[in-house]
């Protein structure tokens, strides 16, 4: 380990700001310091760092416990087992600006990795130049649009039953209409029967 990862276990289990400015400035609980890297954990997930991109490291309070999605931590002697524990998986590279990658990570080799992004691109990017990675999480936004998706159907089947229903309301209303004035015809045919008998009767 680093002198600089030795200076920074007494920082375990606390929440720190990663360099104090830029696209490469977060904060998060330090749950890990490894030989070459640290891991930093916020509602974003786990974010490996590369030890040798951190500028500045502060303490930014006490540990909390975190909302993020659910994810399993990354246990590798260094950052190179770190991306080859990740790959085929869907990740982030770096947490912003032009050098932000998001695709599968397909291969690792001792210099650099390759990414495929969401257009198909494929890019190759050196290791040294990547400051952080971590697994893509924004898949919740999809179970929310599924859910969504899930309830417009469901209210779809209730608006076709409920019309289903109506249709069959008037069905039956149509039938019962239909029914009384077959009775109302026949009681009046039944009136006029018997006043032809009646009139009859006076005749004779």
């Amino acid at each position: 380990m680093s002198k600089k990862g030795q200076s920074m276990r007494g920082l375990r289990g606390k929440v720190v700001k990663i360099n104090r400015g830029g696209p490469e400035s977060f904060e998060g609980t330090l749950v890990k310091v490894s030989s070459d890297y640290m891991v930093v954990r916020n509602k974003e997930g786990f974010i490996y760092v590369n030890e040798s991109h951190v500028k500045s490291i502060t303490e930014a309070g006490h540990s909390h416990r975190e909302k993020g999605p659910k994810q399993k931590l990354i246990h590798a002697n260094d950052f190179h087992g770190v991306l080859k524990s990740l790959r085929l998986k869907r990740v982030q590279i770096n947490q912003g600006g032009p050098e932000k990658l998001e695709g599968v990570l397909v291969s690792v080799t001792h210099n650099r990795l390759i990414i495929i992004l969401k257009n198909n691109e494929i890019v190759r990017v050196f290791i040294h130049h990547v400051k952080t990675i971590s697994v893509h999480v924004h898949g919740h936004n999809n179970e929310n649009h599924e859910n969504n998706n899930q309830s417009k159907d469901n209210q779809s089947k209730d608006n076709k039953s409920n019309d289903n229903k109506s249709k069959d309301n008037k069905s039956n209303g149509n039938q019962s209409g239909a029914r009384n004035s077959n009775s109302r015809g026949n009681q009046s045919r039944g009136t006029q029967a018997q006043g032809n008998r009646s009139a009859k009767k006076t005749a004779k």
